[in-house]
C-alpha cells in the first residue's frame, strides 16, 4: 500500500514536470546530471570525480552542485579543499569529493536553480556543471542526463518494497545509461535492453590505503554493502566479522562503541572500511585502532562516451 501511494505521488510530481506545469530552469552554462533512478549504491560519487578528473584534464573549470545530504548547516555554502569547512558542515560525499578534487569549488545548496544562477553570476567563469545525484531533480534543465545503475540490485519496484526511487519506465528521460558494479549485463531489465538509449559500462578499479594487513574485521555504511564485502574477498582480505550500517551513518558514540565491541570480540586491532566511511570516524578512533580504507576509481573506457559528452556540452 506504501509503495502505491509512493508511487502515484511520484508519477503526479512526474507529469507536472512533463507538461510544463512544474517549470525548469535552463543555464546558459552546459549542465551535466549525475544521478540514480534506485536509493543509492551505484558509485555515484566516483561518478562524479571521474566526470571532474576528465573535464580538469581538458583544461575547463568544473562546478559541482550538490544538496549536502545530511549536513549540519544551512543556506548556501560554496567550497574546495582550501576551505575551513568540515564534514558536518557540508556531507559526506561532498566532503570526500574535495579532498579527491582538492582544486574543484562545490556549492552545497538543496535549491539546485539557486545554486546555478549563483554560479551563472560568479567571477569565476565555470565551463560546466556537474550535479550530484540530481535525477529526481527536474528544476533544472541538462544538457545530459546521466543515469547510473547497478543491476544487483532490486529493480523491481519502488521504495519501500523494491529500491526504485520511480518506476523504471522513467528511465527514457536520460541521455545514457551507465551500468555501474556490474560484472555481467545479462540480467539487465528488457525495458532497458529495448530502450534505443545509449548504454556504457564502467571499469572500477579497487586499492587499500595500506597494503600491511591481510585479515581484520569490516564494516560500512553504504548503499551497497554487498559490493564492499566482495571487493575485500577480492583483494584477499580475510574477514573475521563485519557489521552493516545505514548509508551516510554517522558514527558518533554509540556507534562507535559497538564498533569496538566488533573488534573485542574478534580480538583485532585491525579493520577495513569505504573511503566514505573513513572521513567520518573520529581522530581518536583512528589512533586507537589500525584502519584501511579502501579507495574506488571508476572510469569509462568506451570513447564513445567521451565523444557523446562533450558533443552534449560544446
Amino acid at each position: 500500500m506504501i509503495t502505491f501511494i509512493y508511487k502515484i505521488i511520484v508519477g503526479i510530481r512526474n507529469l507536472m514536470y512533463d507538461k510544463k506545469i512544474f517549470k525548469s530552469y535552463k543555464s546558459y552554462i552546459p549542465v551535466i546530471s549525475v544521478g540514480n533512478i534506485t536509493s543509492g549504491g551505484t558509485g555515484k560519487t566516483p561518478f562524479v570525480i571521474f566526470l571532474v578528473k576528465h573535464f580538469k584534464g581538458l583544461g575547463l573549470n568544473p562546478l559541482i552542485v550538490s544538496r549536502g545530504y545530511k549536513r549540519k548547516t544551512r543556506g548556501q555554502i560554496v567550497f574546495n579543499s582550501k576551505s575551513k569547512r568540515t564534514l558536518q558542515d557540508v556531507g559526506d560525499e561532498p566532503f570526500l569529493i574535495s579532498l579527491v578534487c582538492p582544486e574543484t569549488d562545490i556549492v552545497i545548496n538543496k535549491n539546485r536553480k539557486e545554486a546555478i544562477q549563483w554560479a551563472e553570476r560568479s567571477q569565476k567563469k565555470y565551463d560546466v556543471i556537474v550535479l550530484d545525484d540530481a535525477f529526481q531533480h527536474r528544476s533544472v534543465c541538462r544538457d545530459f542526463n546521466i543515469l547510473l545503475i547497478n543491476n544487483n540490485q532490486n529493480l523491481s519496484d519502488c521504495l519501500p518494497k523494491g529500491q526504485l526511487r520511480e518506476p523504471i519506465k522513467n528511465i527514457k528521460r536520460a541521455d545514457c545509461i551507465v551500468f555501474t558494479k556490474s560484472s555481467s549485463l545479462a540480467s539487465v531489465p528488457s525495458i532497458i535492453a529495448k530502450s534505443n538509449i545509449p548504454t556504457f559500462k564502467s571499469k572500477e578499479s579497487f586499492s587499500l590505503s595500506s597494503s600491511g594487513y591481510k585479515c581484520g574485521v569490516a564494516f560500512c555504511g553504504i548503499g551497497d554493502p554487498d559490493s564492499f564485502m566482495e571487493t575485500l574477498e577480492s583483494l584477499s582480505i580475510k574477514v573475521l566479522d563485519s557489521i552493516h550500517f545505514k548509508d551516510h551513518q554517522k558514527y558518533d558514540t554509540p556507534y562507535i562503541n559497538r564498533l569496538e565491541s566488533l573488534l573485542k570480540t574478534a580480538n583485532q586491532t585491525v579493520f577495513y572500511t569505504t573511503q566514505k566511511d573513513w572521513v567520518k570516524l573520529p581522530e581518536s578512533f583512528l589512533k586507537k585502532y589500525r584502519g584501511v580504507f579502501v579507495k574506488m576509481d571508476l572510469s569509462i573506457k568506451d570513447p564513445d562516451f567521451k565523444n557523446l559528452l562533450m558533443k552534449k556540452i560544446n
